[in-house]
Order: structure tokens, then sequence, then C-alpha cells
């Protein structure tokens, strides 16, 4: 016995932070549905891509809705992240600030293929209200804080004229779940080989928004600018597209 040593921090060595092992779970749930999309990934199919037990699993999450909050999180932190650097980069006044952001925000939709994909899966099939909801209700949950901001810093320089703060940012970011007709039909002409059409459908979707926007923040018509059409046409493509 006296012989003998034993490594008594080994066990401690191989254990991970709690945070560390969550967000491995999200990795191996985020590769699954990307490339097998929702219904098709089972909890057991996580469990073996992350290499962990029942029990492992059900400490970080309590259902397969929960993975999925994680990657939305994940998602709206990236593109938040980039606008908001994008936002504070900008010289100018609070109305080119304003759309410097939502520029940004675009161009992470335009760039970031394999996530809208996964999202318009969901979002835009006729049997998925629920998860359009819960999808639509936790982006706008992370952005509205900024698009009060937003406001603020604008009413703050004397540019917009709101009645009612909060209202006006709620109202704005009510406009995401109300896109979902308007999308369904792009996306259908989109995946009917009719790209252009799509996109059109979107421009002019996207120009009565940013009118509305004019008119809810006292503006000139033609100040705010929601999206780049080129860019429309590339998420598009991209939902398009199948994973290779």
């Amino acid at each position: 016995m006296s012989g003998e040593t034993k490594d008594v921090d080994a066990p401690r060595r191989q254990r991970k932070l709690p945070e560390t092992r969550r967000a491995e779970i999200l990795d191996a749930a985020q590769s699954l549905f990307f490339d097998r999309g929702w219904d098709a990934v089972t909890i057991a199919d996580v469990l073996t891509e992350a290499d962990i037990s029942k029990g492992g699993f059900y400490h970080h999450f309590t259902a397969k809705e929960d993975l999925l909050d994680g990657i939305l999180d994940r998602f709206t932190t990236e593109a938040l992240a980039g606008a908001e650097a994008a936002r504070a980069a900008t010289k100018g006044n609070a109305l080119v600030r304003f759309n410097a952001f939502l520029a940004e925000t675009s161009r992470w939709r335009a760039s970031a293929g394999p996530q809208i994909r996964f999202l318009a899966d969901l979002m835009l099939r006729p049997d998925t209200d629920g998860l359009f909801h819960r999808i639509t209700d936790a982006m706008n949950a992370a952005a509205l804080p900024v698009m009060r901001d937003l406001i603020r810093q604008g009413v703050q320089e004397g540019l917009f004229d709101v009645p009612d703060l909060e209202l006006v940012a709620e109202t704005i970011m009510a406009m995401t779940p109300s896109r979902r007709a308007a999308l369904v039909a792009a996306l259908t002409l989109a995946r009917a080989g009719q790209i252009e059409g799509a996109a059109r459908h979107i421009d002019d979707r996207m120009a009565a928004e940013a009118a509305l926007m004019d008119r809810l923040l006292g503006l000139p018509p033609g100040s705010i600018v929601l999206c780049d059409p080129a860019e429309h046409r590339q998420i598009l493509t991209a939902i398009c597209a199948r994973p290779t």
C-alpha cells in the first residue's frame, strides 16, 4: 500500500466547467440541426454527438426546445454584437448610426447561410406556429433594449420625434413576426427557382417597413434604410441552397 501512489487530482482535471459542457452540447446540436434539420434530430442523437450521458444532458437542458433557445441566443448575440460594433464605429448623427446598425444586421443575415437556412426551415413551415413565435420572441427580446437606445439617442439629438418611445420601439419590433406571410410567399417563389421574383417581394415588404419606420420616428421619407436588395438575393439563395 505504501508503495502505491494515487493521482487524486486526475478526475478533477477531467471535469469540465458547466459552461464548457453546455457549449459542447449546443455545438453538437447545432451541427446536427444544420446537417439534418430540426425534425430529424432527437435528443439521443445529441447525446451521441456530444458524448454525454442523459443525466449530463438534463443537467443543462430540459427539452429539445431548450437547445433551440440556446442556439438562438448564440445567433442573436453574434448578430447584435456585430451591429453594435458597427454603430459604435460609425461617425455621424443618431440617424446615420441607426442605419449603420440596421445595415450590419442585414450583412450578418446575408453572410450567415447555415444559420439563416436553419431558421427559415423552422419559421416558414405552415405547421410550426409555436416555433415561429418562439424564434421571433427570442430575437425581439434581445433586440428591443437596443432599439430603445437607438431611438432614445435620436430623440436626444432632436432628430426623431416620437409620441411614446417605448410604444414606437415595440411597434418597430412587432414588424418582425408580422413578416411571416411575406417571407413564406417569397420563399415559395425562391424554391421554385424564381429568385428575382422572390427578392422583389422582399424588397417591397422591406421598403414598406422602412417607410413606416420613417413615420413612426418623425423622419422625412427615405431616411431609414433597412436592407440592400443585393443582400435579399444573397439571403434567399443561401436559404434555398442545400448543405453539402
